[in-house]
């Protein structure tokens, strides 16, 4: 076990080493004899902070209900580095490394190449056009290449190279890392026309069973003109209020949600198409398409192990705009409790019960917005503009240049005028964190998110990164956001089930890098030996 045990609760709470504790749980897993499970799926949930299920559990009578019944839940799981995002989360639940080691620090990135600073998308690859759409200049090219660690799809692949591995996203950030680097399978949701497509990285052709998924089913589940809540009259107070000035646009902010109202004056298809890839028929359409996968490639139902990853992204792009204790992100959940209800069953009908295991967790939590913060007793929490902080950093570092000296001098010149300032908590310089002990425990998450040439903060070229307050929320006028090294943006679920697996929950701290060597221990797949993550059974 790793030395020195601390209980991450409340906002503040932060890691304090980087000897991470790992709590082993024999009582969680039964003993492992015979053969291996035929199926490991990873879903992760965007922007499923680790208090949302137990806050909506009594509503719960589907997947959630499983797993929160039949799995292993570890209450206390966080993500331990800063910058909470979702590119650097799913890849670090895919690799069990850090940011700082799989180089996918942030969703998108400053990327020094020489002397020059160019802009990096996280999993942006000229070199691999969108199949199909290769001639087509506005549709970027996609793979994993900036994903510098193998995952789990990879560690299962040099086990046996027969085993079929496949990954499903609304989002490409997450298909792609949740597809490790060399999975067969990798498809994401292009928006404007409903379709899921993939890059000349992963094939030379699409299957006809996809074809015809996108021709003849996309657009039955995309065809709804509204969003209508699911959530029962009776359980309505376990969210806040359904309509808050604060959220959205600030008009559109109640059920039913219609497309052509939030799309007025003018709604074309693609606009509706664009509309309801943000919303819950984009997960409706992720749990289809794995149905069919299952049924096409026979995934779990061969000699072979196989591996399915699901990203859920709904939840993240609703919750953005609405707030992780709206009605609509409660209506969200709900959906997703019924459409993992439906597929966990599908599993036990295809794939055989026992014979498959499911890990559930998340890329990042959230902030709760200020407003509904300060209603709730916290007068602290304070909405700042993000304008407004830019505007006034950029005569900072225009000084903090003027004064010349080597790129440690500036950077320590420019984060003791931010900080005098009083426009962040802390400013870190690059040179704190990665020389010596840190200077608090915050620093050490800062590290993790660390990778030389990649800057993702909007000091980083000048090697500064900057720490608001735990109570503030610096971004646009409505709406929530995450991406910070807080408690509530690193705290997610994280919970197992399935074959050898045990029900039952800790609460010992545990970290998203041991959320793929746990799965791969429970499939019986060796991993690396240089991992941030421990197997936790």
């Amino acid at each position: 076990m790793r030395k020195g045990q601390l209980r991450f609760r409340g906002v503040a709470a932060a890691v304090v080493s980087t000897a991470f504790f790992a709590v082993m749980v024999p009582s969680a897993v039964a003993a492992q004899q015979g053969e291996p499970p035929r199926l490991i799926v990873s879903i992760a949930i965007d922007q499923l902070r680790g208090d949302l299920l137990d806050r909506y559990s009594e509503a719960f009578t589907g997947g959630f209900r499983r797993l929160l019944d039949e799995g292993f839940s570890f209450t206390q799981a966080s993500h331990a580095h800063a910058r909470t995002s979702t590119a650097p989360g799913h890849a670090t639940l895919t690799t069990g490394v850090y940011p700082a080691r799989h180089g996918l620090v942030a969703n998108s990135w400053q990327h020094r190449r020489g002397m020059q600073w160019q802009n990096m998308y996280a999993v942006g690859d000229d070199e691999s056009p969108i199949l199909g759409f290769e001639n087509v200049d506005v549709l970027a090219g996609r793979s994993p290449r900036n994903l510098i660690r193998d995952g789990l799809p990879d560690w299962l692949h040099a086990l046996d190279e027969d085993a079929r591995r496949v990954s499903i996203s609304r989002k490409d950030r997450a298909a792609v890392p949740l597809g490790g680097r060399n999975s067969e399978h990798v498809y994401w949701l292009l928006p404007e026309v409903a379709w899921f497509i993939t890059s000349t990285f992963y094939r030379d052709g699409y299957p006809g069973w996809l074809r015809d998924f996108n021709d003849e089913v996309m657009p039955e589940i995309f065809g709804a003109p509204a969003w209508e809540s699911l959530v029962p009259e009776e359980l309505q107070h376990l969210a806040r209020a359904d309509s808050a000035t604060y959220e959205f646009d600030g008009v559109h902010t109640t059920f039913p949600h219609v497309s052509a109202d939030e799309n007025a004056p003018d709604t074309t298809l693609a606009q509706h198409y664009v509309w309801g890839a943000d919303r819950p028929v984009a997960d409706n359409a992720v749990m289809a398409l794995a149905a069919v996968a299952l049924d096409e490639l026979d995934l779990g139902q061969r000699d072979e192990t196989d591996y399915l990853a699901l990203g859920l992204s709904t939840n993240d792009r609703m919750g953005h705009q609405h707030g992780p204790f709206s009605q609509e992100v409660f209506s969200i959940l709900l959906n997703v409790d019924r459409l993992l209800g439906d597929f966990f069953e599908l599993l036990d009908d295809e794939v055989g019960e026992g014979r498959w295991i499911v890990g559930l967790s998340a890329d990042h939590g959230v902030v709760t917005m200020p407003e509904y913060a300060r209603e709730q007793g916290n007068l602290e929490a304070e909405r700042i503009q993000r304008d407004s902080v830019l505007q006034q950093l950029s005569p900072m570092v225009a000084e903090a240049l003027q004064g010349g000296g080597s790129p440690r001098e500036v950077s320590e010149r420019l984060a003791n005028a931010v900080e005098a300032a009083g426009l962040a908590t802390t400013a870190y310089t690059h040179h704190s964190y990665t020389r010596g002990e840190p200077a608090d425990s915050f620093a050490v998450l800062y590290r993790n998110s660390y990778y030389p040439g990649r800057a993702w903060d909007t000091l980083s070229r000048w090697e500064v990164d900057l720490r608001y307050g735990q109570d503030d929320y610096v971004g646009s006028r409505t709406g929530t956001n995450h991406e910070s090294s807080y408690w509530y943006d690193r705290w997610v679920p994280m919970i197992f089930m399935g074959s050898g697996v045990n029900p039952g929950t800790s609460d010992e701290p545990v970290y998203t890098v041991d959320f793929a060597p746990t799965l791969a221990g429970l499939a019986f797949i060796p991993i690396p030996d240089d991992l941030d993550g421990r197997r936790l059974f």
